[in-house]
């Protein structure tokens, strides 16, 4: 599987230009949510000579101890990247780093809130697409081309995760996008793997007869719905109505929600799921959905590999006996490949005092070593260069997708798309859950959105 997989993602690099991640996330991660957002705060609006005029380095070389900080958005993992982080305090005994982790729904707010303040993170996690180009755009990251350290990466991986022609962020990992699935479940109701949107729906429904629940939905979190919608809706969008350029249009103005039919299959298809989930689906977060499938007694999860540590840890036995195939958004078969997005990303403050250090700390990461820690400790694909890929007996299910390239990355039709249309959707769409709201209604209320916020 190691070599396969290794080559199934740079020839897909090659041919996607995958641009932007999820989220939840979380991806998410568990953030794996969409990257479509609002711009810094105070509109990015310092200018991109910024890093010309930050204050000089402080060197870690001359043995004086220094400190940096880490602000990061897969907080699901704290204990994993505490043990990446400790593996190179031990290697750099001079440089201290202090971890911040925040959670998915909240880090861009706060990240932003910093930047805008001149409270100066050394060292912190980006979305590829979107968000790096509103952060390099506004002058807040350091130009990273040509760093030895990215010699660990693929061209094309540092190609498809360049902005305007520079590397501004060092990539870290990507996850598959895809449903966990209980195989004792699906064999003792004879369901086979869907491989379509309808058999979807027909497998959810045939489990849910069966006195268990189809979907575990931790809908609490909001990136968790996010993550679902921001990638259901691109892709009917761009792969069944032949619309691939109708978010860059929404950004201007140009289209509205209703122009597109994508938007009110993506509502029906978000109203099934709901009906299909667990109890409570508004009430429940991430860690609680994991929780719900971990029992044993759920059918089906959508979600990146992140829940992969906590399962194995609460259920072994069905850790080793679950199943994991691509999330068929349409009923044509051909289209619905496995997603496969860029996760999380890492970038230096072009305003830190500790850029010696903070480099050695990214390079780190780009290091086999680092992206050997980052697949044992996130259960995640690194982009470094010959890094393992044996991550879970699950993900082994979907070999023959990285075996023939087929793999396709929703996230690259909203790369243009600055403004944060999954956050008032995902509100949008709960009033139809408690039905406060019609699909109508929906409609226009995100129509009247875009036509308040386009750029």
């Amino acid at each position: 599987m190691k070599k396969a997989i290794t080559t199934g993602i740079g020839a897909a690099l090659l041919t996607l230009s995958l641009s932007a991640c999820g989220s939840g996330d979380n991806a998410k991660n568990a953030e794996g949510a969409s990257d479509a957002a609002a711009s810094p705060t105070g509109t990015a609006s310092a200018s991109a000579s910024a890093s010309a005029s930050a204050p000089a380095s402080e060197p870690a070389a001359d043995g004086k101890p220094v400190t940096i900080t880490f602000m990061h958005f897969k907080s699901d993992f704290t204990d994993g990247v505490a043990k990446i982080v400790e593996q190179f305090e031990t290697e750099n005994p001079n440089i201290k780093v202090d971890v911040q982790p925040v959670k998915y729904d909240d880090y861009y707010t706060l990240l932003k809130t910093k930047m805008a303040g001149g409270d100066v993170v050394d060292v912190f996690t980006l979305n590829a697409g979107a968000q790096t180009k509103l952060f390099a755009d506004g002058g807040y990251l350091e130009d990273l081309t040509g760093k030895d350290f990215l010699s660990g990466f693929d061209k094309s991986v540092l190609d498809s995760q360049s902005t305007d022609g520079k590397n501004y962020i060092l990539p870290v990992n990507a996850n598959p996008i895809a449903v966990f699935y209980n195989k004792k479940i699906f064999g003792d109701l004879g369901i086979e793997i869907p491989r379509t949107y309808d058999a979807l729906i027909a497998a959810a429904k045939k489990i849910k007869d069966a006195d268990k629940t189809p979907f575990a939905l931790g809908w609490k979190d909001p990136w968790t719905l996010s993550m679902w919608l921001t990638r259901d809706m691109p892709s009917n969008s761009a792969l069944v109505f032949g619309q691939p350029d109708f978010f860059e249009k929404l950004e201007t103005g140009a289209v509205k929600f209703s122009d597109n039919p994508a938007t009110k299959v993506m509502i029906e298809h978000a109203q099934q799921l709901f009906d299909l989930g667990n109890k409570d689906q508004l009430g429940v977060d991430y860690n609680g959905a994991v929780d719900l499938f971990a029992k044993g007694d759920v059918g089906m999860m959508y979600m990146g590999t992140w829940p992969l540590v906590d399962i194995q840890k609460k259920n072994p036995e069905l850790y080793d006996n679950m199943g994991y195939f691509p999330y068929p958004f349409s009923n044509d078969e051909s289209l619905n490949k496995l997603e496969f997005n860029p996760d999380a990303s890492l970038a230096v403050s072009s305003k830190s005092t500790h850029k010696e250090a903070a480099e050695k700390f990214l390079a780190f990461f780009a290091s086999k070593e680092g992206g050997d820690l980052v697949v044992q400790n996130i259960n995640t694909l690194s982009y470094v260069k010959g890094t393992d890929t044996n991550i879970a007996p699950a993900v082994n299910d979907l070999k023959p997708y990285f075996d023939n390239a087929e793999l396709y990355n929703s996230q690259m039709y909203l790369a243009k798309t600055t403004i944060d249309w999954g956050t008032p959707f995902t509100q949008a769409l709960q009033k139809l859950f408690f039905k406060k709201s019609t699909v109508d209604q929906v409609v226009k209320e995100m129509d009247d959105w875009i036509a308040k916020n386009h750029n």
